[in-house]
């Protein structure tokens, strides 16, 4: 982006709704300024930009002159190697070809067997998780990665089926001061209620809320209630 001859960085950061300060107030410290923002059913999606800073003349000088050098140097081994390849391939042996003898033993053929192991389960707490969704790029999770921790349920009057066609529960984070979203199976939620320690693996993955398919979302893969808590 140029804006009166100036480069700028750009940055997208999620925030789920109601984290859209805190998520703002943390990329301004760091020097970004907020462009604009669009507000979706459950997130927020946050535009950012930051000056870059001037590329030195002399920098451009010197790497425009590197490139014009090692054009040349690539442009001479390719007529070299060009005029090497036809002396070359007159004087070649013909090269044999290996034939399979009858009995001989084939060669083993590798198998996927049952039990293989499934992918990487990451241990993480709550907040960790948060922070990482809020963060830019999603903190590198991809749909697919799984994740386990044990957590507290909260906001029960809010848990139920949503525009996605869920069941979503939500657990406490920042000592309550946000919420962690995650989709589950209504009947593992029966018997929960605020308060309730939970252990999940979840996965991160799509949904479509009204036509829109946005990913980061938490689906819980098992679920396991943690008594005495």
């Amino acid at each position: 982006m140029v804006d009166d001859g100036v480069r700028y960085e750009l940055k997208t950061v999620k925030a789920l709704r109601g984290t859209e300060g805190r998520s703002t107030a943390k990329w301004q410290k760091e020097g970004w300024e907020l462009v604009d923002k669009s507000t979706g059913t459950l997130h927020t999606t946050l535009n950012f930009r930051k000056p870059k800073p001037p590329l030195p003349v002399r920098q451009i000088v010197i790497g425009a002159a590197a490139a014009l050098v090692l054009a040349g140097i690539i442009g001479v081994g390719a007529l070299l190697e060009g005029d090497g390849d036809g002396k070359d391939s007159r004087s070649a042996d013909p090269t044999p070809v290996a034939t399979e003898q009858p009995g001989s033993p084939s060669a083993p053929v590798a198998t996927e067997q049952p039990g293989s192991p499934s992918a990487q389960i990451t241990n993480i707490t709550v907040d960790e998780l948060l922070d990482r969704l809020n963060s830019a790029g999603m903190g590198g999770i991809k749909n697919g990665d799984q994740f386990r921790f044990t957590g507290e349920l909260s906001g029960s009057d809010y848990w139920g089926t949503g525009a996605s066609g869920e069941f979503t529960v939500y657990l406490t984070a920042k000592g309550g001061a946000n919420d962690l979203m995650v989709f589950v199976d209504e009947s593992d939620a029966a018997g929960w209620q605020d308060g309730t320690w939970v252990e999940m693996v979840v996965e991160s993955g799509e949904t479509t809320i009204n036509g829109e398919t946005t990913d980061g979302w938490l689906r819980a893969q098992s679920v396991t209630t943690v008594p005495g808590r």
